[in-house]
């Protein structure tokens, strides 16, 4: 007996700034009134269906911010429980997606699927493939993609889940309930996305999206090209990632668009489509309008592809797929002239002559406007033949180091990607403020200098003063930066750590003008306790270090350890000094082959 379901796509036109959340509201009910004259059994409504696409702004109030996403349960809120309550009355079954204030505090771009067989929610995905930027383009007239700077990626990583109630007669005896799956909108381009459902046996894959119709600032395309060909080829490959994927992953997939020119001006595509398992397009919209598409699905279609082309326990060779959770950036094959081609975060660094110092900047942990900032600050200060090169940690590293628990887990993560690429570089920071533990084990595994930016700001430090003091983020960083100033036998020149009591991630978020006080604060409260020189406790404070040396004075300096620790390494590169083997810093790399312990 055929396992037919029908999928409806609520497909949404502009929603503006201004737009108030009842007008956005009334709309998604009269939506949900034609799916259901319609015979809809599942609707699908687009990515942050309740609101404009607010990360295209910049929104500094923080009670403005909070006001576009949803806190606590949205079957319960008065200004979303509405839709379930009809979703319910009328027996149908809804997916949507929203901008979600977790109960942690934390934010994430999220989606839910809401059974009215159990009248509950009975899956969430948090979007994972963020697009975009944290801080905006330069361009004033760039169309903005922040979705970095309001979200974290998700945690939650795609489950499938089985539905209810959709099959009039139940499941078929030994098959149990339709298989679903959720994505949101850029995760559609990833095929990491779709395998991992597809390993799941998913039969029907839920994707609403807001794709910007002409971006050049955020694809990199040609700043000239024709707004039609650009929304041209967002459509082209907007439905490329649905039907190909469908295809290659044997499933039924339903995308649902928010579109047309919110507050007049940011084209958002439509191109909201159901396609079937063999690839085809089966339902479209028509309009860059709200409008709803519908399509009978028979999941057994699923078979042939999951039971012969995709029969994935059969044809699949993961002994070979290694690279792809293994390495996350790209690493190309060896140049002509045998030296190694190398792509840093993405970005390839090759074609630099050998007489020239290069010195890889690893930020360990995995928030990139850290690496960027201490890149900018270092490159007026470069002689003509050194070059900076900065490389952030990959996730899973931590977005921020405020523990000994972060400390392992981003080197752990760090490692990973600095050694393949290590032998193109002198010399290597570690920009983090603190004794890491990717220090020693850089020392151990490579023969180039490798230093920290704490312990070469305390070398700097010794040099141009007596007295020195450090200006900390935090009250745990104050203490585990004391215990490191007392491993490296400077204690009795320290005059103490003084804690601003904010987050790392607080040095970017927070206003500036206030984070620079608390500082220039904290600087001021360490010269009084006879400091003649200051460190900056942190690779995310480089940007302020004019604001302390304002409010210290002239006669102290102020230390930027990142800038230290690069000339520091200069200096050691140009003596051709080198990382000591006969010690501490032996390689164990023999000792692991000999225990079989290769894969690390």
């Amino acid at each position: 007996m055929p396992r037919v379901v029908r999928l409806a796509a609520a497909q949404m036109g502009a929603t503006h700034r201004t737009d108030p959340r009842e007008k956005t509201l009334a709309r998604m009910l009269r939506l949900l009134e034609d799916a259901a004259a319609q015979g809809a059994q599942v609707v699908l409504y687009p990515e942050i269906a309740f609101t404009t696409f607010f990360p295209r702004y910049i929104i500094h109030d923080k009670n403005e911010l909070e006001s576009w996403y949803e806190h606590g349960d949205i079957t319960k809120s008065p200004q979303t429980k509405p839709l379930f309550d009809r979703a319910q009355e009328l027996g149908i079954d809804i997916s949507l997606g929203f901008a979600e204030a977790a109960d942690d505090g934390q934010h994430f771009n999220s989606c839910i699927y809401y059974s009215s067989h159990d009248g509950s929610i009975i899956s969430k995905y948090r979007k994972i493939h963020l697009p975009g930027t944290f801080e905006p383009f330069e361009n004033p007239d760039a169309i903005q993609q922040l979705e970095k700077r309001y979200f974290k990626p998700g945690d939650l990583g795609w489950k499938a889940f089985r539905v209810p109630g959709l099959e009039k007669n139940g499941p078929p005896e030994g098959r149990g309930d339709p298989i679903f799956g959720m994505m949101i909108c850029n995760d559609r381009r990833w095929a990491e996305s779709w395998r991992v459902l597809g390993l799941q046996g998913v039969e029907v894959v839920l994707c609403g999206y807001n794709t910007a119709g002409y971006a050049p600032d955020l694809w990199g395309s040609d700043p000239n090209q024709d707004p039609k060909e650009a929304e041209a080829s967002a459509l082209f490959q907007h439905k490329l990632s649905m039907q190909g994927h469908s295809y290659t992953n044997s499933t039924f997939s339903v995308s649902a668009a928010r579109c047309g020119y919110d507050d007049g001006k940011f084209h958002l595509i439509a191109g909201s489509c159901i396609v079937g398992p063999e690839g085809y397009i089966l339902a479209e919209s028509k309009t860059s309008e709200d409008e709803i598409i519908v399509a009978d699905c028979d999941l057994d279609a699923c078979k042939q592809g999951k039971e012969k082309t995709f029969n994935f326990s059969k044809h699949r060779r993961i002994e070979h797929y290694k690279l792809i959770t293994e390495q996350k950036g790209v690493v190309e094959p060896p140049l002509k002239n045998g030296t190694v081609a190398t792509v840093v975060n993405g970005i390839s660094v090759n074609g630099v002559q050998k007489n020239k110092i290069r010195i890889l900047l690893c930020n360990p942990n995995s928030t990139k406007f850290m690496t960027d900032n201490c890149v900018e600050m270092v490159k007026p200060t470069l002689p003509p033949d050194v070059e900076v090169v900065g490389l952030t940690a990959p996730a899973p590293g931590p977005t921020a180091i405020e523990g000994n628990f972060d400390n392992i887990l981003s080197a752990a993560a760090a490692v990973r990607a600095v050694l393949p690429i290590a032998n193109d570089f002198d010399a290597i920071l570690v920009a983090c403020y603190s004794d890491h533990a990717l220090i020693r084990m850089l020392r151990e595994e490579l023969d180039q200098p490798v230093i920290g930016i704490m312990e070469a700001s305390l070398f700097a430090a010794r040099t141009l003063g007596a007295r020195f003091g450090i200006i900390a983020v935090s009250a745990r960083s104050k203490i585990m930066q004391a215990e490191a100033v007392r491993h490296y036998g400077l204690d009795s020149f320290c005059v103490g750590v003084g804690s601003c009591n904010l987050g790392v991630l607080e040095l970017e978020s927070k206003p500036t003008d206030e984070v620079m006080k608390i500082m220039a604060d904290v600087g001021r409260d360490l010269v009084a306790k006879g400091a003649d020189t200051l460190t900056l406790g942190c690779a995310g404070m480089t940007l302020m270090k004019p604001a302390v040396e304002k409010a210290v004075g002239k006669d102290v300096t102020v230390i930027d350890g990142v800038v230290a620790g690069v000339h520091h390494l200069i200096g050691l590169v140009r003596m051709g000094g080198k990382t000591a083997k006969a010690g501490l810093y032996r390689s164990s790399e023999q000792d692991r082959i000999a225990r079989r312990q290769e894969v690390w």
